[in-house]
């Protein structure tokens, strides 16, 4: 009985693992556009700069949405594994 319980928890541990892995990897990729971004501003005396200004704000608006999506899923399955601890 011991042995069927511990398999659901250890598949949610490793769930909230692989999101929250894929979160900060979102997070990080944003801060590198970021990074961009504040070069581009100090360059940004030509057309084709400002379109790559647009680019990366494109960008950014994009990962927006799933950031917010896996930090609602990484945050519900660790109140789950906390749960299902106690």
């Amino acid at each position: 009985m011991i042995a069927s319980q511990s398999t659901p928890a250890a598949f949610l541990f490793i769930t909230w693992g692989v999101i929250t892995v894929v979160l900060v990897a979102l997070l990080s990729y944003r801060a590198t556009l970021l990074g961009e971004d504040d070069q581009t501003f100090a360059n940004s005396a030509t057309q084709d700069s400002r379109e790559q200004e647009l680019t990366l704000i494109a960008r950014r608006s994009r990962l927006m949405g799933e950031i917010i999506v896996l930090s609602v899923m990484s945050g519900a399955l660790l109140f789950t594994c906390v749960g299902l601890s106690i």
